[in-house]
C-alpha cells in the first residue's frame, strides 16, 4: 500500500472484548491488546480444541492505526445468549464452572462478564451500556500519537480524515434482538405491547448523539422479527441451537421495526444490514426494496451486505434447495451455504447501488476442503498466495454475476475481526491488512488470473475500489 492508502472496514468488533474485560466495569479500553485468558488443563484443551479462533483481540485500536484501517463500522452486539446457554453439555460431567472457562477462552470474555450475562435477557440496557462505553473511548490514544472519533455521518468523516492521526468509527448495531421482541423479552405481551416496545427503542438508538448508520436485523437465532439463515457448522451445531426460527420470513413485527428503522420521520435512517438474514428474509426484503426505489427514485435506499461471500448458485432459489449441511460445501471452491450471496442477489444489490464487504472468515469463502487444504499449507508464502486466489474467486463473483464493469462499484472489505471467526493463517489481524491488500495486487499482477474480469482495471485499481473507494462512495451518498 502506497502513503496515501488506507482501508475502510464495514464490520468489525474493536469494542467487543474491551467491553466485556470487566463487570460491573470494563477493566480495559479500546486500545489495548487483550490476550484470551488460559489457566489449567482444561482451559488449555479448550484452546487446543479451538485453535481455528485467535486468542487474541484482532482490531483493538493501536492494530487498527498499524493496518492503516482508519475507517470502521464499530458493531456493537450484545451478546445473544443461545451462545451461553448450550445444549448438549454434559454439565453433570464438567460443570457449569467449566462451562463458563471454555466460553472464556474462546471469546476472551472476563468470567464476571460471562456471568453476568447469563443472568438476563435485557438486551436493550446492554445495548445502551455498551453504547455509551465506546461514545466515551473518543480521544486520545495512551501514546498520544492517534486520536478515534465517531463520525455523525459523511462530512464528520471526511474532516476527521483530513487528519492523519484520526481513527473514525461508525456506529452500527449487529443483531434485532436487541429491539425487544425475543420471546424471553416479550413473554407475556401482547402484538401491540411488543410492537411499542420496538417503537420506543428504536426511537431512542435514534436519539443517541451519534445515532447508528446501520443495523444487521438478523443474527445467529430467532429474534422474534424474522428469521435468520445457518450460520453454525460442525462441532458447535452441536452444542450451540439456531433451529428457532431459522430460515423463517420477515414477521409483522419485523416490517414494523424495518419500516422505523428506514423511516425518516423519528430521526435518521438507519440502513438494513441484511447479512445474517434466511433467504426468504432477504427475498422479501428485496422485494419491498425493489419497490421503494422504484416509487422514490430520489430517496433510494441501497442493500447493504457488510461481511459475507458468495456461493455461486445462480439462482436464490437453487442456493436454497440443498439444505445447509456440512455435505454441502465439502467439496466446493466456495462455501455453498444460503447466507452467501448468490449471482441474483448480487444483481439485486448492485441495481440498489448498494455494496457488499468481504470478510476474512475463510469458513465463510472458501468449502471446507479447499479452506483444509490451504490452511495446512507449510510454505507460508505459497498459502498467502492461495487464499488470495481464494478471496479473488469471491471478488470475481461479482464480475461473472454482473457482466460489467460497474460490478466492481459494490465491492468492499468487512472483516468481521474480533467477532470470533475463522481467520485466514497469514493475515490474523487489522495490523496484517496492509499485507493482504499488497498481496492481493501482487497475485493478479504475477497470474493475470481472470484478466477479462477485471474491465480494464489495474490490479492496483481493483484494490483500491474494494479496500476504501467504493465504501467511500457509499458514505457519500447515504451517509448523511
Amino acid at each position: 500500500m502506497t502513503n496515501n492508502d488506507f482501508t475502510i472496514d464495514l464490520h468489525c468488533h474493536p469494542n467487543l472484548k474491551s467491553f466485556n474485560s470487566g463487570f460491573p466495569e470494563p477493566r480495559c479500553d479500546m486500545w489495548e491488546k487483550i490476550t484470551h485468558k488460559i489457566e489449567g488443563r482444561f482451559a488449555e484443551r479448550i484452546n487446543e480444541r479451538s485453535h481455528f479462533v485467535l486468542k487474541e483481540s484482532q482490531c483493538n485500536l493501536y492494530a487498527m492505526a498499524k493496518g492503516a484501517v482508519r475507517v470502521f463500522n464499530v458493531s456493537l452486539y450484545p451478546t445473544e445468549r443461545g451462545f451461553l446457554h448450550l445444549r448438549n453439555v454434559p454439565k453433570f460431567l464438567i460443570g457449569k464452572n467449566k462451562i463458563n472457562t471454555m466460553q472464556q477462552v474462546i471469546t476472551g470474555y472476563d468470567m464476571e462478564a460471562i456471568i453476568e450475562q447469563k443472568k438476563h435477557y435485557q438486551y436493550f440496557e446492554d445495548l445502551q451500556r455498551e453504547y455509551r462505553y465506546l461514545y466515551e473511548q473518543q480521544g486520545k490514544s495512551p501514546d498520544g500519537k492517534w486520536r478515534f472519533k465517531l463520525a455523525n455521518n459523511f462530512n464528520d468523516l471526511k474532516e476527521a480524515l483530513a487528519k492523519p492521526e484520526m481513527l473514525v468509527g461508525i456506529v452500527s448495531i449487529e443483531g434485532g434482538h436487541v429491539l425487544g421482541a425475543v420471546p424471553e423479552v416479550a413473554e407475556g405481551m401482547s402484538g401491540e405491547e411488543i410492537a411499542e416496545a420496538i417503537t420506543k427503542n428504536i426511537k431512542a438508538i435514534k436519539n443517541w448523539q451519534i445515532p447508528p448508520f446501520t443495523i444487521n436485523i438478523a443474527h445467529h437465532f430467532w429474534n422474534g422479527l424474522c428469521g435468520h439463515a445457518t450460520s453454525f457448522k460442525p462441532p458447535i451445531n452441536s452444542i450451540v441451537n439456531q433451529n428457532k426460527g431459522k430460515n423463517k420470513g420477515i414477521n409483522q413485527l419485523g416490517w414494523h421495526a424495518i419500516r422505523l428503522l428506514l423511516g425518516r420521520e423519528n430521526g435518521k435512517r438507519v440502513i438494513i444490514d441484511t447479512k445474517h438474514m434466511s433467504l426468504e428474509a432477504r427475498k422479501e426484503y428485496y422485494a419491498f426494496i425493489d419497490n421503494y426505489n422504484a416509487v422514490n427514485p430520489a430517496d433510494t435506499i441501497p442493500i447493504l451486505v457488510s461481511h459475507a461471500g458468495v456461493n455461486g448458485f445462480s439462482t436464490m432459489d437453487s442456493s436454497i434447495a440443498e439444505k445447509d449441511v456440512a455435505a454441502k460445501t465439502k467439496k466446493h471452491r466456495l462455501h455453498r451455504w444460503s447466507i452467501n450471496l448468490s449471482n441474483e442477489e448480487i444483481r439485486i444489490i448492485h441495481r440498489s447501488h448498494g455494496l457488499v464487504g468481504l470478510m476474512m472468515d475463510r469458513g465463510i469463502l472458501g468449502g471446507t476442503q479447499a479452506v483444509q487444504k490451504i490452511s495446512a499449507m507449510a510454505d507460508i508464502e505459497h498459502q498467502r498466495r492461495q487464499y488470495c486466489k481464494l478471496f479473488w474467486d469471491n471478488a470475481f463473483q461479482f464480475a461473472k454475476a454482473v457482466e460489467d464493469k460497474t460490478a466492481w462499484d459494490i465491492v468492499a472489505f468487512g472483516s468481521d475481526f474480533d467477532g470470533t471467526i475463522t481467520h485466514m493463517d497469514p493475515y490474523e489481524s487489522a495490523e496484517k491488512v496492509p499485507l493482504l491488500m499488497d498481496d492481493l495486487v501482487a497475485y493478479l499482477e504475477e497470474t493475470g488470473y481472470n484478466e477479462p474480469l477485471w474491465y480494464g482495471y489495474s490490479p492496483q485499481q481493483l484494490v483500491r475500489k474494494l479496500s476504501y473507494q467504493n465504501a467511500m462512495r457509499f458514505y457519500g451518498r447515504f451517509f448523511v
